[in-house]
């Protein structure tokens, strides 16, 4: 993995656009600290961070041909094939990077060589032929990849921390674009939760000339092609042809010229993944995982079970509530959007961990729960399509029941009734275009009680909607209920939360690459066209993973109730009946006040409830408020006071001048 910074600014001097590269640049040095570069034209720059993974001694950036200029982070893992597809066509290569393999891509194919692309991948490149800046984007976002356009310039960044390096103080928070994060845990489209600066949106390139945009172009969506009903494969079929899909999967991500590890969570999808790597490497590998100090969070045991099974050499990293508030701070600096648990904060300690066992990429579980029906909005959703035709109260009754087994009130029968009546008031609303999103948006508007009242912003579904229906692809009437909301997680929770604020920045807050086998585009698309009961059986959730690989791993891990991974909340910032300092710090009226974000009376009586100490049980929206309130404060306080990392001119392995 790698960071790109790119400058288009034709009416700056050389000088100014070269002091500014530096500047961005030296912010992306924990995404690429093995070596760093750059590349100068008139009006325009390109800066590199290199995590050396392929071809170390060759593979430095920007890469320049004759042709082009290009910065790039990302991998293209099936390279290899398509280096040996130009090979036969003439091209030569000079390298034997996958950087080269995309260069030379383009400049025979242009925007058509990303349909080839089977990746993870955020490209900037400077077409010297047509003077054209070309940016582009992997299929389901894995990598970022920001704009900001101030005064007629373009900057182009992995990271947003580039541009206050060169704008110190000047990012700001759009609020209405907080209120749809708060509401969908991520932003439509190329929004942002900050004014002027946007997002190249997964699947989508974008073309510069004069300084201007020129072309904007969704290459891939997600079901695009699913327009013949569900595949015809029996489930046998279907199930042998997934293994064999999310090996193949499996196979190209362990192409590297580095060691490879994996994530191991104690999950059934991590469990596979780690499975399937150990059958292709019979030399010992690396795994690791998050255990807590409090037992509730803790699934050390499944861990260690699925370790002895693989006998993989494992590594895990210990998490006490002081981890947490301690490394609250820095995990925001990396996320650079609010959160709503501290599930990301064990993430960035994992990956350090990984970073001192010498490993630079792991092979992860990402992306299983949405294309399998992993979620609990999937079983939600199937009971309340039940109810609406008319299934019975006890059937009803049974499966609300057994929604959500770790947690307690679901198993009261004093508070069923309440709960009940809960779902109840979604049987008019989930058949419309939001499905499953309907439920986490009632659930998180009470976020917008806490907002600044003199923004005067409240939920508007419909607008929220007509905004949503923009970003639909065609057919996205023709699926069904599940299919669309399997595609709806991808979209918000994966892309704009998991994938972010828990993948990429994450693990490369600490310099590691992470890989995600089950986001495979042609696994994805295999999947997404199977029949909902291959994924979703009754309501046993990942159907068709759990018999594909029954055989394979450890029952017990089969066997296992579903549990999300979790972390401690509010309790983690209380010592005593106090709030720990960046608490404190963070949610004092005077700093609510001076950020202008919240309602410093709403949340001084929020936190008013916590007085006499934090309960053993806190509920979702109670935790869901707390880290939204502080992570969103945390986010104005980076704005306000941004890292400013020296330029480490020994590290320059490319520096091109090409002035007319």
């Amino acid at each position: 993995m790698c960071g790109v910074f790119g400058i288009y600014a034709p009416d700056l001097s050389r000088e100014q656009i070269r002091e500014q590269l530096y500047l961005g640049v030296a912010q992306l040095d924990h995404r690429g600290p093995d070596a760093w570069g750059c590349y100068f034209s008139d009006g325009l720059a390109l800066g590199h961070t290199r995590l050396s993974i392929f071809d170390p001694a060759d593979g430095h950036q920007p890469m320049v041909t004759e042709s082009s200029a290009l910065v790039y982070n990302g991998e293209v893992y099936n390279h290899y094939e398509l280096r040996r597809e130009l090979e036969r066509e003439g091209v030569v290569f000079r390298s034997k990077c996958d950087t080269e393999v995309i260069q030379r891509l383009y400049e025979r194919e242009g925007p058509a060589c990303l349909a080839k692309m089977n990746g993870q991948f955020a490209i900037i490149l400077w077409d010297k032929r047509s003077q054209t800046l070309f940016l582009a984007r992997d299929r389901l976002g894995m990598r970022p990849l920001y704009v900001l356009e101030r005064n007629g310039a373009l900057y182009f960044s992995s990271e947003m921390k580039a541009f206050d390096a060169i704008f110190p103080g000047e990012r700001s928070i759009n609020p209405a674009r907080l209120l749809d994060h708060a509401l969908l845990w991520n932003t439509l489209g190329r929004d942002t939760i900050y004014n002027n600066v946007s997002t190249v949106a997964s699947g989508t390139y974008e073309c510069y000339q004069g300084g201007r945009l020129t072309e904007r172009k969704r290459y891939y969506e997600i079901g695009e092609q699913t327009r013949d009903g569900f595949s015809s494969l029996s489930f046998d079929e279907a199930m042998e042809a997934f293994k064999s899909k999310l090996d193949e999967s499996v196979q190209l991500r362990l192409r590297s010229d580095v060691p490879v590890g994996a994530y191991l969570s104690g999950g059934i999808d991590s469990t596979v993944i780690s499975s399937l790597v150990k059958q292709r490497k019979q030399d010992l590998f690396k795994t690791f995982s998050v255990e807590f100090e409090q037992s509730q969070f803790d699934e050390s045991q499944y861990q260690r079970l699925v370790s002895e099974a693989i006998q993989s050499q494992h590594h895990p990293v210990t998490i006490s509530s002081e981890t947490l508030s301690e490394n609250f701070l820095n995990t925001i600096y990396h996320c650079e959007r609010p959160i709503f648990r501290t599930a990301p904060i064990p993430m960035l300690q994992l990956s350090k961990k990984v970073r001192e066992t010498d490993i630079k990429v792991v092979l992860t579980g990402e992306g299983a729960d949405e294309i399998l029906f992993g979620y609990d909005t999937f079983k939600e959703l199937k009971i309340l399509e039940r109810w609406s035709q008319g299934e019975s109260a006890a059937e009803i009754d049974s499966a609300i029941s057994n929604l959500y087994p770790h947690l307690n009130h679901y198993a009261d029968p004093k508070q069923f009734g309440l709960i009940k009546m809960y779902y109840e008031g979604f049987l008019n609303s989930f058949g419309n275009n939001f499905v499953g999103l309907n439920i986490r948006m009632n659930n998180n508007k009470i976020i917008q009680n806490y907002l600044n009242k003199d923004w005067g912003l409240k939920s508007d579904p419909a607008d929220l909607g007509s905004r949503l229906d923009a970003t639909l692809p065609n057919n996205f009437t023709d699926w069904s209920l599940l299919q669309k909301n399997s595609f709806l997680e991808i979209k918000t929770l994966l892309q704009g939360y998991l994938l972010s604020s828990q993948g990429d920045r994450m693990a490369l807050g600490n310099s590691v690459e992470g890989r995600y086998p089950f986001l495979d585009h042609n696994l994805i698309e295999f999947v997404f066209s199977l029949p909902d009961e291959y994924k979703l059986q009754g309501f046993t959730e990942k159907h068709l993973l759990k018999q594909a690989f029954a055989e394979q791993i450890p029952q017990d891990i089969i066997d296992r109730p579903k549990r999300p991974y979790m972390a401690p909340d509010i309790a983690a910032f209380y010592r005593g009946g106090e709030l720990v300092e960046v608490a404190e710090e963070l949610l004092n009226p005077g700093k609510v006040a001076e950020y202008g974000c919240f309602d410093e009376k709403m949340v001084t009586r929020f936190l008013r409830k916590f007085k006499n100490g934090v309960p053993d049980h806190v509920g979702y929206r109670d935790n869901m408020i707390f880290t939204f309130l502080m992570s969103t404060q945390a986010c104005q306080y980076w704005i306000d006071h941004p890292r400013q990392k020296p330029l480490d001119l020994n590290k320059c392995t490319v520096e091109v001048f090409e002035y007319h």
